[in-house]
């Protein structure tokens, strides 16, 4: 399903969010030093702290299609290692769908959110009255790249499996 032009365009997609991320958090530590430095200086300077706080949760979910691509999520596998291999693959399997379904739902939400929030104005309570659908649809798009990972995942891992192509090594394309 996946020719490899578009899944190499999605794993561009992938490093193109995870740089993001990486960016907000530079960000965010010249915001969190900036507000150090300028409070022992007696300056202030508005708005910095929330500012911070809206890149943290930028870079959070900009790297979650990233760090789930070259597997540096973190898995519990207590129970599917005890399985026999093919009880992993299809636990496997049944955990990139449902995590899919959860990631697309969540998606669609903050989608909706910031819909709303640019639909009715809605402004912070901060220091600065910065519209909330700025930060929010940063996060929107962290949750729908997820979302498009996850299924990238799924539809790999099961075209590995009708064709008999996976390793363990391989299960969940995951591990």
């Amino acid at each position: 399903m996946f020719t490899p032009n578009l899944s190499s365009s999605l794993d561009r997609l992938y490093r193109i969010a995870g740089g993001l991320a990486a960016a907000c958090l530079i960000a965010m530590t010249l915001c969190v030093i900036t507000s150090i430095v300028s409070r022992l200086l007696s300056l202030y300077i508005p708005g910095l702290t929330e500012v911070a706080g809206y890149l943290m949760a930028a870079a959070n979910c900009l790297a979650l299609a990233y760090t789930f691509r070259n597997k540096a999520h973190i898995q519990v596998t207590l129970f599917v290692d005890k399985l026999p291999i093919s009880g992993q693959r299809a636990m496997c399997l049944f955990a990139l769908a449902v995590t899919a379904m959860v990631a697309i739902y969540l998606a669609y939400y903050m989608a909706r959110l910031t819909y709303f929030s640019w639909e009715y104005h809605e402004v912070s309570d901060g220091s600065i009255a910065m519209p909330l659908w700025i930060p929010q649809i940063v996060v929107a798009l962290g949750t729908i790249i997820l979302a498009i990972s996850l299924i990238h995942s799924f539809v790999e891992y099961s075209v590995m499996l009708l064709k008999g192509t996976t390793e363990e090594s391989e299960l969940v394309g995951i591990k």
